[in-house]
């Protein structure tokens, strides 16, 4: 969950699309519910690998080995989507869409761009996704070094097997970049929920032969998988792979992405000694941390991920133009207000209810009453930065839509040097939940640092009474604690599926009930234009008329 991250002239900036509002709103509805199909399939793959595996040196192992292609992949590719690729595709996307409008008769220039992306990304990735699986040894060797030397020799069996997926994934990536850019977000939404089934059709059907190994078959079936949803929604954008370095296009891209490879780099350290440390805090570390990620990135994914990609492509279009920088600055308000309003509940909810979630989520099969404490200790310290973090992406977004990558790189690299100094100094005492509390600690500082620093260089302007929100929102998510606390007093949760999940649907009710009655004593003016956005949605949907823009 490590968020580590030259100014270049930008082409002269069209005039916002009509209804960017209302392409914001349409988006990131479609993103959020890719986002809750592939939050349910990712609950779904962690249950599966729970029940199969639990808290065992296996599931661990493949947490380890799967961390090598997933660091490989945010290296060349991931980062590069939001900082470089969807800005300048956004870009040459809306060149093309005024050139149509204007009738002109040149051919579209974003899928020589695109071809040109593509053509590289596999020229680098093919090679040392080669080289790195010649060298998964000392890689292993490096990641697992608490682990018993065979287990060490599954690991490195793993990795190998894994890495080809890097080169799906990459495809996948810019695929995912272009449909963004184009607003084409139904499949790239769905993309991640894909991959999930993968890997759970994989591991039911061939666990009992292959053990943890048929996980990472499932990560290149699932990897192949979002290629080929993809692909139909690239109709009536023809691309002809090419390596064309000289492509004003792919050096700007490199240009921009230069710093945040740099970024990522000290991040794939972070991952690395995180990875190393909890192998030497038990065989059942590194699994626990990766089922209570899970139940982290699900609200993250809905809220936080979904606003930042549907609003990336709207903030790159109002660019960095000071007759538009009132329209940036609202739209971006905007997106951080709803981001705290809708993330806030559910870092409560997770803190305060987190055994019984944990057990009825993961308490299957394997997993016993030691998964259940060790995920719900990670869990208490994960859930905290949730805010934060949702703050986060969306600050990242703004500042690469305007493309500028340079600021939240140094910060990055800030935050790598907290969790370094956090982890090394707790996980002695502590052990695992050392090293989960120095990676909230450095999301979190990452979040405040990059506020501070759009906050000097925008003065107040670009704040469009946030604090005051913030500040509204978090004595309402005071206030569903307390309700939630109380509640667990009074009424333990019981044993049993049903039971449970009829518990977690009351305490949930009763928690967000607290939490809407206090910002409506509040007179939160963010609750009242999310409900009226529903209704007006609502109202236009029964009489078949779009909504109108909202920024």
């Amino acid at each position: 969950m490590s968020l580590a991250q030259t100014e270049v002239p930008a082409a002269a900036p069209r005039e916002p699309v009509r209804g960017t509002g209302r392409r914001i709103a349409t988006s990131a509805a479609l993103i959020m519910l890719g986002d809750v199909a592939s939050g349910l399939a990712g609950f779904a793959r962690e249950q599966t690998i729970a029940a199969l595996f639990g808290v065992s040196a296996g599931a661990s192992i493949f947490a380890a080995a799967s961390r090598v292609p997933t660091m490989v992949y945010d290296l060349l590719i991931g980062g590069a989507m939001t900082s470089a690729l969807v800005p300048v595709f956004s870009e040459y996307a809306a060149r093309d869409e005024r050139a149509a409008a204007q009738g002109s008769s040149r051919p579209p220039e974003l899928p020589a761009l695109v071809g040109a992306v593509a053509g590289l990304a596999l020229a680098l990735l093919i090679p040392l996704v080669t080289i790195m699986v010649v060298f998964a040894r000392p890689l292993m060797a490096v990641l697992g070094v608490g682990f018993e030397p065979a287990v060490q020799e599954r690991g490195i069996l793993l990795v190998r097997i894994a890495l080809p997926s890097v080169v799906l994934l990459g495809t996948s990536a810019v695929l995912m970049g272009v449909l963004y850019a184009l607003h084409r977000v139904t499949l790239p939404a769905f993309s991640a929920a894909v991959y999930n089934l993968g890997i759970i059709a994989c591991a039911l059907a061939l666990s009992h032969w292959l053990g943890v190994t048929s996980l990472v078959i499932g990560v290149l079936v699932g990897a192949a998988a979002q290629v080929a949803l993809q692909l139909p929604g690239l109709r009536g954008v023809p691309l002809r792979l090419a390596i064309d370095l000289r492509h004003p296009g792919v050096r700007r891209i490199l240009r921009l992405y230069a710093p945040v490879a740099a970024g990522l780099l000290v991040s794939a350290a972070v991952v690395t000694l995180d990875t190393r440390l909890a192998s030497q805090t038990g065989t059942g570390s590194l699994a626990a941390m990766r089922y209570a990620t899970t139940l982290v990135q699900f609200p993250l994914g809905l809220v936080a991920t979904a606003l930042s990609f549907a609003t990336l492509p709207v903030l790159s279009r109002y660019g960095r133009s000071g007759a538009r920088e009132a329209g940036f600055r609202r739209t971006l308000a905007m997106g951080l207000k709803a981001a705290l309003l809708l993330i806030t509940p559910a870092a409560v909810g997770l803190i305060v209810l987190r055994g019984p979630v944990v057990r009825l989520v993961f308490e299957h099969g394997s997993f016993g009453e030691q998964g259940v404490q060790l995920t719900s200790l990670a869990l208490l310290f994960y859930a905290p930065q949730l805010p934060f973090v949702a703050v986060d992406q969306l600050l990242i977004a703004a500042f690469y839509a305007v493309q500028n990558t340079r600021l939240p790189v140094l910060v990055g690299v800030a935050g790598a040097g907290i969790y370094a100094a956090v982890a090394l100094g707790t996980v002695g005492s502590l052990g695992m939940p050392g090293l989960v509390l120095a990676n909230t600690v450095q999301n979190s500082a990452h979040a405040v640092i990059l506020m501070l620093l759009l906050w000097h260089a925008s003065g107040s302007r670009w704040r469009e009474g946030l604090w005051g929100a913030a500040a509204r929102i978090a004595v309402a998510g005071g206030a569903m604690a307390l309700v939630l606390v109380a509640l667990q007093a009074a009424w333990p949760a019981p044993a049993g599926v049903l039971l449970l999940a009829l518990y977690l649907v009351l305490a949930g009710a009763a928690g967000g009930s607290a939490y809407v009655l206090v910002l409506l004593l509040l007179r939160s003016q963010e609750l009242a234009y999310v409900r009226e956005l529903l209704v007006e949605r609502l109202r236009r949907a029964r009489r078949g008329r779009p909504v109108e823009a909202i920024a």
